[in-house]
């Protein structure tokens, strides 16, 4: 039964399983006043006073800037109280999503109210007539009947003349936002702070709150327009401000970007010559002095080889990297099963080490070099790192919301957690480079292909146990993704 949030009918089982999830997540909760820290499923959480980020940071800020006076000053709280909570909403969801292994948009959002409930934000309750798309119609709209904010105004006796709930409003459309990949606002039509029946809001992308307010404003004459009005002539056109040069900024980091790929590969290509030089030389000196030097001198000059070599091996890995994207790769059926068998039957898989195909491998639309990079690189480092005498090596699909999530797993030495981000940085490796030759490159051109393509890529490992790779690739979206990389090299 929902107890944490109340939705439409057709999406209770959905918002249940989140339910379940959520409460899981916050029963883990860990109290350690002599160090002064709570924790909550191993994250470290804060408590704040409702009424200090509410009615007294009101306060506060018209007291700052009284020479404004009380209306411009409420205004600036309101937006500082917004754009903060915004954030702290984006961020909280990435992290969750990312902590509890949620993908599917949807997922991703019932979280959020269930999350918002158990952190004392406030309950929700979700209209039958919210369309949650993940586009620019998105449109939600939902009640906070127990708003912390509101609640701190009415516990004050105070009355607002405005709608007082900026955070609520800014930590639902961020975890929304996050959530769906669409920009997002949230703006509040009536507020028990001012006198209404509840606090209720709307939920949309900055192009289309305003439409969505008047709509619901004509359709209720009775609900005073002043929330619409500020949101309207104070942030939202702040916000169309900050979109321009948003985008111009982007145009110049994407112009930056390609110069920067055009300087890398050009970089790379160009210090070949030099090292091929390095390695002539050692190979002159090894063939025409070899009666002149010792075996210390011997030993130096092998391992000066061995380094060169390793240089060179890492300017093809940056190579590669540049290219990913840069030059594109038409996308077409590629018959994973197919291309997988290839891949082991390519390498060089010592004979105590068995790799097994699960189950069948779907046909997906994409670039058939890249997937096949895909697979060499997260096979090649599950055979290279087993340390067990009998070392098992499983590769898997499932189909999950609307996603294929492929697995790599393995039984080998593992990975400690503190390093799951760092090994698909590039050029990071967690072994010394001469227990293990390794350019570094090849989970983070892993990394880069699969999020070209708007698919993750993740581990889950315990040391001594085995590794399990992960990456997802939409259904639909492999197909989009290679248009979308067609066009730009067309343009």
């Amino acid at each position: 039964m929902l107890d944490t949030v109340a939705v439409p009918e057709q999406f209770e089982p959905i918002f249940q399983k989140a339910q379940d999830y959520v409460k899981r997540y916050f029963s883990e909760k860990k109290e350690e006043a002599s160090k002064g820290k709570i924790e909550i499923f191993g994250q470290r959480y804060i408590l704040v006073r409702a009424a200090s980020m509410s009615v007294d940071f009101f306060d506060t800020i018209k007291d700052m800037f009284k020479d404004l006076g009380d209306e411009k000053a409420s205004e600036i709280a309101r937006s500082l109280l917004f754009d903060v909570a915004h954030a702290i909403g984006k961020m909280d969801a990435r992290n969750f999503h990312q902590k509890m292994g949620v993908h599917d948009p949807i997922e991703k959002l019932s979280a959020g109210p269930i999350h918002f409930s158990h952190t004392g934000w406030a309950f929700v309750d979700i209209f039958a007539e919210s369309r949650p798309t993940p586009d620019e119609n998105y449109y939600l709209i939902y009640d906070h009947p127990f708003s912390f904010e509101a609640d701190a105004w009415e516990n004050s006796g105070k009355k607002s003349s405005f709608c007082v709930c900026a955070m609520n409003a800014g930590y639902s459309s961020g975890w929304c936002e996050e959530s769906f990949g669409v920009l997002l606002v949230a703006s509040e039509i009536t507020c028990r702070a001012k006198g209404d029946k509840t606090c209720r809001f709307i939920m949309a992308h900055p192009s289309k709150i305003g439409q969505y307010l008047r709509e619901y404003l004509q359709s209720h004459p009775d609900i005073s327009d002043s929330a619409m009005l500020y949101r309207i002539g104070g942030f939202l056109q702040e916000r169309k401000r900050a979109e321009k040069r948003q985008a111009q900024l982007l145009e110049k980091l994407e112009k930056t970007n390609k110069e920067l790929k055009a300087f890398a590969y050009i970089a790379a290509h160009d210090l070949k010559a030099p090292l091929r030089a390095i390695g002539n030389l050692v190979g002159i000196i090894s063939t025409d002095y070899a009666d002149k030097l010792d075996e210390q001198g011997k030993g130096l000059l092998r391992m000066l080889v061995g380094r060169t070599q390793r240089m060179s091996d890492q300017i093809s890995g940056l190579l590669r990297y540049s290219e990913v994207g840069q030059f594109g790769e038409k996308g077409e059926r590629v018959d994973l099963s197919f291309i997988v068998r290839e891949v082991v039957n390519s390498m060089d898989v010592p004979k105590n080490i068995e790799i097994t195909i699960e189950n069948e491998l779907p046909a997906v639309v994409c670039g058939k070099n890249h997937i096949t990079q895909v697979f060499q690189h997260l096979l090649s480092n599950a055979v290279k790192y087993m340390d067990k005498p009998q070392g098992q090596i499983k590769i898997g699909c499932v189909e999950e919301n609307g996603f294929w999530k492929f697995s790599v797993a393995d039984n080998g030495q593992g990975i400690k957690e503190k390093y799951f981000g760092k090994i698909f940085q590039i050029f990071q490796t967690l072994s010394r480079r001469d227990e293990f030759e390794s350019t570094g490159v090849g989970l983070s051109l892993v990394k880069k292909i699969v999020e070209m393509y708007d698919g993750k890529v993740w581990v889950e490992s315990k040391p001594g146990e085995g590794s399990t790779f992960f990456f997802t690739l939409s259904k639909q979206e492999t197909e989009v993704k290679n248009e979308k990389l067609q066009a730009n090299i067309v343009g």
